[in-house]
């Protein structure tokens, strides 16, 4: 008898058992999981945590947010700037002022609510100063070569739970570029094109050694002819200009009108210039070599068509 009712009352717990065990497995299934903390390292080298990826990110200037968006990242941004205009869904996002720090209201950017602000840098210092006090994170975004983009937004993918995608997205960008190093290794030193890039012409101004512009030029197979200068954009003389002789000047299309062959000749002198003589002044688009973004390898790739084109019909 002792036996019946022990096995009664085993298969009684049986029974309950497998009655609410199915539940307790659907409930942990369907329980939310917890997001993890994530930290990264930004451009001047700051450690920023957060407690969980970045829901809601204001952007502080263009590039920063088409890099959001390249990494998927984009439906998090609840704000940026006037000049914020690619890709197309970055027109709509509320707006927190211009470019530089005086332009960008504090008071907007708080008001948003974001877990993060991304800015670029040392430019965007007084707006971080004060957004600190109100414990936002920051993280600053202004890598100086292609490397430094493919790091940084990597760092950024992080921040905002995107890190693959803004791996692939750096990988290709350098990907892009590499492609067009080597179709143009084959040309020997002594017959690449010079090429001087105009950045403003009162005063006239050039890309340093460590600008994009200059990485560029050296990416598409060209000499830089100022590219014994440090630093970002150095003043120099017409007179310089003269006598470095550039076969190709190029240039941003922001200051296209100053940079048409019928100006630029009447230069004092630049009509010795082969580039000159030979009509040879190209315009890039802004977008493509002043944002340090992954359309940065358009770029590239537009100058080395244009310098070489049979290498690149």
């Amino acid at each position: 008898m002792k036996n019946s009712k022990y096995a009664a009352l085993v298969m009684m717990l049986v029974l309950m058992l497998s009655a609410v065990l199915p539940f307790q497995i659907a409930a942990q299934t369907q329980a939310p999981a917890q997001s993890a903390a994530v930290s990264a390292v930004d451009s001047l080298g700051t450690l920023v945590s957060l407690a969980k990826p970045a829901e809601r990110v204001v952007s502080l200037a263009p590039g920063i947010t088409e890099v959001l968006f390249a990494m998927g990242a984009g439906k998090t941004v609840v704000g940026n700037t006037t000049y914020c205009d690619y890709p197309q869904e970055a027109l709509s996002v509320p707006k927190v002022g211009g470019f530089s720090a005086k332009s960008m209201s504090v008071e907007k950017i708080v008001a948003l609510k974001p877990d993060l602000v991304v800015t670029s840098g040392k430019i965007h210092k007084a707006v971080a100063d004060e957004l600190l006090k109100y414990g936002i994170a920051i993280f600053a975004y202004a890598p100086n070569t292609f490397a430094e983009i493919a790091r940084d937004m990597a760092a950024l993918g992080r921040l905002t739970g995107n890190l693959e995608q803004a791996r692939s997205a750096g990988a290709e960008m350098l990907a892009k570029i590499a492609a067009v190093q080597t179709k143009v290794a084959s040309i020997a030193a002594d017959k690449r094109i010079s090429v001087f890039w105009e950045t403003y012409d009162e005063p006239l101004m050039t890309c340093g050694a460590s600008t994009f512009q200059h990485a560029m030029i050296e990416a598409a197979g060209g000499v830089d002819i100022f590219s014994d200068l440090p630093g970002a954009w150095p003043t120099i003389s017409q007179e310089e200009v003269i006598k470095r002789m550039p076969q190709v000047i190029a240039g941003a299309d922001d200051h296209g009108d100053k940079m048409t062959v019928e100006q630029v000749s009447r230069r004092p002198g630049w009509n010795l210039i082969p580039a000159v003589k030979n009509s040879r002044i190209f315009l890039l688009p802004s977008a493509l070599v002043s944002r340090p973004t992954p359309r940065l390898a358009q770029g590239v790739e537009r100058m080395a068509a244009y310098l070489y084109p049979t290498l690149f019909r």
